[in-house]
């Protein structure tokens, strides 16, 4: 059948199961779904009104199955909030169970992992342990569920020993290994994290998120040779496993003469991994004979500024004709890339002249020094918890004689009453439409403070003066235990001394903003008395 008749026969029969549930005919819903499903499998909003109408037929398993498909691809909040929904309903039954027997092993462990899946992993660790005390014989897989959830709650060393009580009992459990290796990455002990994922791959050998992670562990302790290398089994792990190839053509690393050739570079994962990773770009179009970079919408202006000839496009665009591809980061792979070599001239990027001075005019003359302040990332469960920090731990910027701005285009719902109650704090968001507007912005401010985020490496890539402030193991890019960054010369790091202490970090940057604030006073007045 043609394509765009099933996809018509899909939505009607979708339209069609809409309007029976609106009836409260929900078999008769889900048996229009089921024909959907089949003519167009994977359709999400197919998977949502399967989703509703379980939920609505009190299914509620069924239908977190349903939307927990849905957000293995989409972050909608809107399905998040029915999934969190059902999975109430479900923790309220075994509210109920463990009521009624305090010693119901199963009811204590399904509300554990409801708990944890709903962000309340204080209540689930408590569960964990009373689950613990009963049953002697699933002491492995229970401590294994309980350090996830004390994972969450960033407490690494209390997680490493029941992954470490976990092995006890199952000391070839690959999946064992593995999530103690990565607790062990997490604290920084990349030697012992390596040899894990090294015990893990000999127990399974197809565990690519093993290799992946070790290559990690080799990157931050400036092992570029073998971590780049191993990097490239991250195509394999189940998360990119199903992402679509940015090219049919044969992949380029780096053994075949591009002279007389096109080659198509593009843009693999998050927006700050694409902006460290354009610097490679320049390098390549230096041999071959055509560069054509691919990016999503909000970044091809930006990378226009990139000094080179390279022709970019947006992934909304038709692919080009190329006779080879590379993803951007495989490129320092591709180009031998050491830690001694990192190309890092800076800026390799730049700002639109006119968007510079709109800005330089719409911030109007400032007297006092401007700092931009970016304290959270893209809202990423469960990335956000331990790499951003929450505004309120940074109202102490608001006593110093600066100005300070948000760069937050997204503004975590949790910060909405810090933010009002800094009212110092002057907000752009809506107008950063694309991130050369934001860069524009950036090159109107003294210096920028942010954590781990695109912010950082757009400043860092402009060459501003940027305070990046890291969890206790920050990404291997940042390596260890050094306060500057051989990708960004700029960059000054602050890291915790210990898992989750932000206020450590935010005394040393006061204390530098402090030396920002008087150096710039003395300029000032030095420049009153030259004149």
């Amino acid at each position: 059948m043609d394509i765009n008749i099933c996809a018509r026969k899909a939505l009607d029969l979708l339209a069609q199961s809409a309007a029976l549930r609106g009836e409260k005919r929900l078999e008769e819903a889900l048996g229009r779904l089921e024909e959907a499903s089949s003519i167009y499998p994977g359709f999400l909003p197919i998977l949502v009104e399967k989703g509703i109408v379980m939920f609505e037929s009190g299914r509620f398993e069924e239908a977190i199955a349903c939307f927990e498909q849905i957000l293995k691809k989409s972050g909608n909040p809107q399905v998040q909030k029915l999934r969190d929904m059902c999975l109430g309903h479900v923790l309220a039954d075994c509210d109920r169970m463990v009521g009624e027997c305090r010693e119901n092993v199963e009811a204590l462990l399904k509300r554990a992992d409801i708990l944890q899946r709903l962000r309340r992993n204080e209540e689930a660790v408590r569960d964990y342990n009373a689950a613990l005390g009963i049953r002697v014989n699933e002491v492995a897989a229970i401590f294994n569920r309980r350090s996830n959830a004390l994972l969450d709650l960033d407490r690494p060393e209390e997680a490493l020993e029941g992954y470490s009580r976990a092995l006890g009992f199952l000391p070839c459990n690959g999946s064992l290994l593995f999530n103690r290796a990565n607790v062990l990455q997490k604290l920084a002990r990349m030697d012992e994290a390596a040899a894990d994922y090294d015990r893990a791959l000999e127990v399974r050998p197809d565990l690519a998120e093993a290799k992946m992670e070790r290559s990690h562990c080799r990157l931050a302790l400036g092992d570029f040779e073998r971590g780049f290398y191993e990097y490239e089994s991250r195509w394999e792990t189940a998360q990119l496993q199903a992402v679509p190839s940015g090219s049919p053509q044969p992949l380029w690393l780096g053994k075949e003469n591009l002279a007389g050739k096109t080659i198509l570079l593009w843009a693999e994962q998050g927006y700050g991994d694409t902006i460290q990773f354009l610097r490679y770009v320049a390098l390549v179009a230096r041999s071959a004979g055509k560069t054509v970079l691919r990016t999503p919408p909000g970044l091809v202006a930006l990378a226009k500024s990139l000094d080179c000839p390279v022709s970019v496009i947006s992934t909304n665009e038709a692919m080009p004709a190329h006779d080879f591809h590379c993803p951007l980061m495989s490129l320092p792979l591709a180009l031998g890339t050491r830690l001694e070599t990192i190309p890092a001239d800076i800026p390799y990027l730049g700002a639109d002249s006119g968007r510079v001075e709109k800005w330089r005019k719409r911030l109007g003359a400032r007297s006092r020094p401007v700092i931009g302040l970016a304290w959270a990332g893209r809202r990423r469960h469960p990335v956000n918890h331990s790499r951003d920090m929450r505004l309120e731990m940074l109202a102490p910027l608001t006593r110093f004689d600066v100005d300070i701005i948000s760069l937050q285009k997204e503004v975590p719902e949790e910060d909405g009453p810090a933010l009002q109650s800094m009212p110092r704090i002057e907000r752009f968001g809506e107008e950063l439409s694309d991130f050369a507007e934001t860069a524009a912005l950036l090159e109107n401010l003294d210096l920028v403070i942010g954590v781990d985020s695109v912010v950082a490496h757009l400043a860092g890539a402009l060459g501003k003066p940027v305070f990046i402030l890291l969890r206790y193991s920050g990404e291997w890019r940042w390596l260890l235990g050094r306060a500057d960054s051989p990708w960004y010369p700029t960059a000054r790091l602050f890291r915790q001394k210990v898992p989750g202490d932000w206020a450590g970090v935010v005394s040393e940057i006061m204390r530098e903003v402090k030396k920002t604030v008087v150096r710039t006073k003395e300029k000032s007045l030095q420049g009153l008395i030259d004149n």
